[in-house]
């Protein structure tokens, strides 16, 4: 592609997902400029004097992988509002509780641009309703309705990233010198929410817009069939005092609870709430391939990192209580996910997250209600006497 014809990509977050997935997507049709803060000012200044990064890409083996024609930042800079004034697209990808820090900076963007010339902005952080709630933030920090100066969607992250600190051979961090690394796994494609993407004359390859049938279910998949096996997983890996993933899959008990999360209730819930936007062979394929990715050896996932922050991944609107309560709605009892949840409850208990007792962490955190989830707190607090108990 011509230079002249490459989009302007601004990622705002250079850590595991933006340098593991973004970069590598991107960079083919893009310039990518990242914009991250002064913590990150070695990397940045490599990013902006060579134009390039390495990350570690897992599959049948582990791989380092250079990316190139990109920039860095900090965003503190006069040049990050240039290179976010230049931008064709901006995604954001620094977890959705330091998004509001970055709506003053959008605003000023956003309401510079003429009209035939909007702000795209892509949320990649995990959650549901991301965009809506950024937008929002983004307008009162303006002061007023950017209307159709402003368009800002949802996307779906489907790869596993994850940084890795005081690396060893064969892993690479993403500049010499630096005392952590980026591994990713291989996945491709962004699917995105198709309003955010209306007028861009040059969109990047990558990124798949998707009517809202279509993306509401590709969102469904993410959060319960990835981010909730995940965190089932991982809560229960670390209830059997295993330190990665993968030591799962020598466990067929808890590998036949990963296949009822993915098949039994989520898809089944899924199939009833999307219907045709759901395709049932694709779907079923992706189960298989999910199981494998997540307790994958070479990608040696921390479960650490699974139950890391645990108590935000109980909050009414995350990965354990969203996927909980949509496959309820649909009329089928959530028993996995219950198994999962409680799990998450224990882990938080034991490692010192929050000091309130189970119920207490269901009905004044998770936002169950004493009596309307009367029968979904009974079933959370029956699969707690079915875990086992943690050994550490």
């Amino acid at each position: 592609m011509e230079a002249a014809a490459r989009t302007n990509c601004v990622v705002v977050g250079a850590g595991a997902l933006g340098l593991g997935f973004l970069g590598p997507e991107l960079s083919a049709d893009c310039r990518v400029t990242y914009l991250d803060v002064p913590a990150k000012a070695d990397l940045l200044r490599h990013l902006h004097e060579t134009g390039g990064y390495v990350f570690n890409e897992t599959g049948l083996s582990m791989r380092a992988v250079e990316v190139r024609g990109v920039d860095g930042l900090c965003i503190q800079e006069a040049a990050a509002q240039e290179a976010l004034t230049a931008s064709d697209v901006v995604f954001t990808a620094v977890g959705e509780p330091n998004l509001p820090a970055l709506a003053p900076l959008l605003a000023a963007t956003a309401s510079a641009r003429p009209a035939a010339r909007p702000l795209h902005v892509l949320c990649a952080e995990n959650g549901v309703e991301i965009a809506r709630g950024f937008r929002a933030a983004v307008e009162r920090a303006a002061g007023r309705d950017l209307r159709g100066a402003l368009l800002v969607g949802d996307t779906v992250m489907g790869r596993m990233c994850k940084v890795v600190t005081a690396p060893r051979a064969p892993l690479k961090p993403p500049a010499p010198g630096l005392d952590w690394a980026v591994v990713a796994e291989p996945f491709f494609g962004v699917p995105v929410e198709e309003h955010a993407m209306a007028g861009l004359r040059r969109a990047p390859a990558a990124i798949q817009p998707q009517a809202p049938a279509r993306f509401h279910a590709s969102e469904d998949v993410k959060m319960l069939s990835h981010n909730g096996l995940h965190a089932t997983l991982a809560c229960i890996g670390h209830l059997k005092g295993v330190e990665l993933l993968s030591d799962l899959r020598g466990d067929p008990d808890t590998m036949e609870l990963g296949r009822r999360v993915l098949v039994n209730e989520a898809g089944a819930a899924l199939f009833r709430k999307h219907g045709p936007a759901l395709g049932r062979n694709d779907y079923m394929n992706y189960c298989d391939s999910i199981l494998r990715r997540v307790t994958c050896p070479v990608l040696a996932d921390p479960v650490a990192r699974g139950v890391r922050g645990i108590m935000r991944k109980l909050e009414p609107w995350e990965r354990l209580v969203y996927s909980v309560r949509t496959v309820a709605a649909q009329g089928i009892e959530p028993t996995a996910f219950a198994m999962g949840l409680a799990a998450a409850v224990l882990v938080a208990q034991r490692t010192g997250e929050t000091d309130l007792d189970f119920r207490a962490v269901l009905t004044e955190h998770c936002g169950f209600h004493p009596a309307r989830d009367e029968a979904l707190l009974r079933l959370i607090e029956g699969a707690r006497g079915a875990l086992p108990q943690a050994t550490h």
